[in-house]
């Protein structure tokens, strides 16, 4: 059986092989890159080296069109690549799988992405070198419909377990689970919900502040205490709102409210308690109301009253959407937002933590399919449909991904999941008679 190579040892042949080309030993070098790349397929530095060590211009472009599918900004393959210029028609023919990898790039300022939209754009073609032309064996990963199950149906399945639904289920009459689910309307919470309990914890902060005035200017405990139970109420407020609490979005919106209310009374109503009627009232309560209706700690009022009312303004008219929900059934669908081969993969790894399996299934075919050298994603995949209990398409994507695999390290774990794959499914046939 092929050993696998150390890491030690990789790096030993790939600093052999790189002294070997530089030395104008080419076909010795040769021999230790390939041997470094049969343990590692994405060595990025020695697909680079290899294009100086291999005879013809097609092997050169595509060692360099792998570096560039691994690092897409590796510049000395970019020049290369400039210099060989265009592949002939034939070459394009004879090729293995061709994949176009498209990358875009942060454009350096808001002028430079309306004026030159192109530059921010990169796409090349990756070619696998280890593909056989008319070889279905060796191709990446391809979903294969010629199996007659749920995935080959264009009818509505549980998101859990991959059975088939009616209109009238609300829960899957396999695994029993309840379909409805009440989620976000907008999944991702907006700019605008962070501003707000941002801007929640500032009132907090600044009644805070007030607590302070009270007990070292006024020397007044009472006013102190309540100042202090209204920060309290702005920070738990705060906390709610960043977490989506529809309680806490409402609650923030009258005590926004209160206390605009209240202090904007100061400039409304007389300073003089018994023109207010207010003198016969407990004198806790006077010293509360007092620093309300007096000229006192000014500044720090207005400050106050600025930061309710933009907190008011965005709890209701910026980030009220945040706070909406829906209630739809948990059926298997590709979720929004996810539109690389990574983002797939992320999302249905998520979707399996939740136990959501059947959808993570969608997500991880269309990573597989979008990504076929990522044999990762293919194994996923296998352990997904293993998971549901499709142990003939669990066992199809798994001896795909075993067969391009050049790894002795990396297949023998893949056959280790088949020989699982392999037991699970004889244990349900023998349960089956």
């Amino acid at each position: 059986m092929v050993q696998t190579m150390s890491e030690t040892s990789v790096q030993e042949k790939l600093r052999a092989g790189i002294t070997a080309v530089k030395n104008g030993d080419r076909v010795q070098g040769r021999a230790l890159l390939e041997a470094v790349l049969a343990t590692d397929e994405r060595n990025e530095k020695a697909w680079l080296w290899l294009s100086g060590a291999v005879e013809t211009a097609e092997e050169r472009q595509i060692c360099l069109e792998n570096v560039l599918a691994i690092n897409p900004e590796n510049t000395l393959a970019q020049k290369g690549l400039a210099k060989l210029g265009p592949p002939a028609p034939e070459q394009l023919a004879g090729a293995g799988r061709v994949q176009v990898v498209r990358r875009e790039y942060a454009p350096l300022s808001t002028a430079s992405a309306l004026l030159y939209p192109d530059d921010h754009i990169k796409t090349w073609e990756w070619r696998d070198p280890t593909a056989v032309p008319d070889k279905a064996t060796t191709a990446g990963y391809q979903a294969r419909e010629s199996y007659q199950d749920i995935w080959t149906k264009a009818v509505p399945i549980c998101g859990y377990c991959a059975q088939e639904l009616v209109p009238e289920d609300t829960h899957c009459p396999a695994c029993r689970k309840n379909l409805m689910v009440s989620a976000f309307r907008y999944p991702n919470a907006s700019s605008s919900l962070t501003i707000l309990w941002v801007l929640l914890l500032g009132v907090g902060q600044l009644f805070v502040l007030q607590v302070l005035y009270n007990i070292l200017a006024r020397h007044n405990l009472y006013t102190a205490v309540g100042s202090g139970l209204v920060a309290v109420l702005f920070v738990v407020l705060a906390g709610g709102v960043h977490f989506r609490q529809s309680w806490a979005h409402l609650s923030a919106i009258y005590a926004l409210v209160a206390v605009i209310l209240v202090l904007l009374l100061r400039w409304v109503l007389p300073t003089d308690l018994e023109t207010l009627g207010l003198a016969s009232l407990d004198p806790a309560i006077q010293d509360f109301l007092l620093p309300l209706t007096t000229g006192l700690g000014q500044t720090l009022h207005v400050f106050i009253l600025a930061g309710t009312l933009l907190a008011l303004f965005y709890a209701v008219f910026k980030a009220a959407p945040d706070f909406d929900r829906v209630t739809a059934r948990q059926v298997a669908t590709l979720t929004k937002g996810p539109k690389t081969a990574a983002d797939f993969n992320a999302a249905a790894a998520q979707l399996a933590r939740n136990g959501v399996w059947a959808t993570a299934v969608l997500h991880w075919q269309n990573a597989a399919a979008k990504a076929p050298e990522q044999l990762a994603y293919q194994e996923s995949l296998g352990r997904a449909y293993a998971q549901l209990g499709f142990f003939e398409r669990s066992l199809d994507v798994l001896q795909g991904a075993l067969k391009r695999s050049g790894s002795a390290e990396r297949q023998a774990a893949i056959q280790q999941q088949i020989t699982a794959v392999q037991a699970k499914m004889e244990q349900q046939t023998q349960q089956a008679k």
